[in-house]
């Protein structure tokens, strides 16, 4: 917020412009590699990234290496890739291991049977706040979220879930395919059909555009991610899956450091699930940190446990569950400054919502081939509606003819304590493993969870 150049945005044909190859070196590149008998499958329109695919020999051939063919279809290269000389416009070869999957960041609830839930939507709508919002005549209308996930899904749950709920308006909701037809896993599309539902069930007005990836490996998650940017409608985008950090390869790691500063350049603020693990992202009795839940450009969503009280008052402790904790990856960015030890390197979640499957909340979806609600909980019922509202806070500012919000965690962590308590429930109770809530941010539940009418009026000025 600080810089002149503040919310002053880019459009893809803009990052080509500054940053990309000359026409002329694209063109050659493109026809070089056609030569040497790769197929193009993909092309960012920022002249930035290229998909390719070719026979595993000229892999080999072309980039020194070799492929150990494992089973289930996987393989990984043997020796570390080299860019030859010739392909000199070429920074980086990403996405030749398909050995590492993402995890979807939902728990179903035991005893998961009912349209309703321990928790209502009303009552959470009434409890964050968003009654207020609704009754000002805002909705989400004119915005766009884009729904980053892995694996084919029944659109038709979807629209049954916005229809049973009689949300009106009516959300809008689309699949985009990008990098070939995904197939159908009812694990997979539970976690899409649950980010489609609840980011529409709280901004009604809005369309959800699902970009579900073929392939759930390194390349699948590079290529969404630069379809959704490419794509450019979406300020707003929504990830709830995720593995452990060290998992992930240092290419990778580094061609999505790229992609996920991108984003922030368009001002789409991606809304990430921080785990289900706790404090543990790896689940193997360390600390190590979820990926990508701690990257400096991404907005991360905690858990809470919401207590609802018969006067409609409610209450938030930080889950157990609620991913939290120290990345190794990413520095401690200049917003976060002020954390003090042991948060000496970036550190997670952000933000928080309801997430705890004992408070959780109902979503419709095929399971053992069936379509019913199930009651769930996990981080990944927390980041769509924390998508939700940012939609709603899109549609606020331009009503207000104001341009795009922009990255939402500098201006959060810039508040005042004064500001913080009039904006944010600040959770103080609850821990998840390592770390306990605490006054202010925190490893469980960050800044806390959003007073939705005050933080939007804020956030819209």
């Amino acid at each position: 917020p600080v810089s002149t150049k503040y919310q002053g945005i880019y459009s893809p044909d803009e990052i080509r412009r500054l940053s990309a190859p000359s026409d002329a070196e694209y063109q050659t590149l493109i026809e070089t590699l056609k030569a040497k008998s790769f197929e193009i499958v993909g092309e960012s329109k920022t002249h930035l990234w290229v998909s390719i695919r070719a026979e595993v020999s000229v892999f080999e051939s072309v980039f020194s290496t070799q492929f150990e063919q494992m089973k289930n279809q996987e393989h990984r290269p043997l020796v570390t890739p080299k860019i030859p000389e010739w392909l000199a416009a070429v920074e980086s070869v990403g996405g030749l291991s398909n050995t590492r999957k993402q995890f979807p960041k939902y728990i179903i609830s035991k005893n998961s049977k009912s349209a309703i839930g321990p928790v209502s939507q009303a009552e959470v709508k009434s409890a964050y706040g968003f009654d207020a919002i609704y009754k000002a005549g805002l909705n989400g209308k004119g915005q766009h979220i884009a729904i980053a996930t892995y694996d084919g899904f029944y659109i038709d749950d979807v629209k049954f879930f916005y229809t049973d709920s009689k949300l009106d308006p009516m959300p809008k909701v689309d699949q985009v395919e990008f990098n070939g037809t995904p197939r159908y896993d009812e694990n997979s599309a539970l976690e899409t059909q649950l980010d489609a539902e609840f980011s529409g069930m709280i901004a009604p007005g809005a369309e959800v555009h699902v970009f579900a990836s073929a392939t759930n490996d390194d390349a699948g998650e590079l290529q969404m991610f630069n379809a959704i940017l490419d794509d450019d409608r979406a300020k707003v985008a929504n990830y709830s899956w995720g593995s452990c950090e060290p998992m992930v390869n240092k290419t990778h790691k580094e061609d999505m450091a790229k992609v996920f500063a991108r984003a922030t350049a368009q001002g789409v603020n991606i809304m990430v699930a921080s785990g289900d693990s706790g404090s543990d992202g790896c689940m193997n009795g360390t600390t190590k940190a979820d990926w990508p839940a701690a990257n400096e450009n991404l907005v991360s969503v905690g858990g809470t446990t919401l207590k609802m009280a018969a006067d409609k008052s409610f209450s938030e402790a930080g889950w157990g569950g609620s991913g939290g904790g120290i990345s190794e990856l990413w520095d401690l960015p200049v917003w976060q400054k002020n954390l003090g030890a042991p948060f000496l390197k970036r550190s997670y979640p952000d933000v928080s919502f309801n997430a705890d499957p004992a408070s959780g909340q109902a979503v419709y979806g095929h399971i053992d081939g069936k379509p019913r609600y199930l009651n769930i909980g996990g981080t990944s019922m927390a980041a769509p509606q924390w998508s939700g509202f940012l939609a709603l806070v899109g549609e606020s500012r331009a009503k207000l003819a104001k341009p795009t919000l922009g990255y939402l965690n500098p201006i959060i962590y810039a508040f005042t304590p004064e500001e913080r308590a009039k904006y944010l429930n600040d959770i103080i109770w609850g821990n998840n493993g390592v770390y306990f809530a605490t006054k202010d941010w925190d490893a469980v539940t960050g800044l806390g969870s959003m007073k939705a009418e005050a933080l939007l009026m804020r956030l819209s000025q």
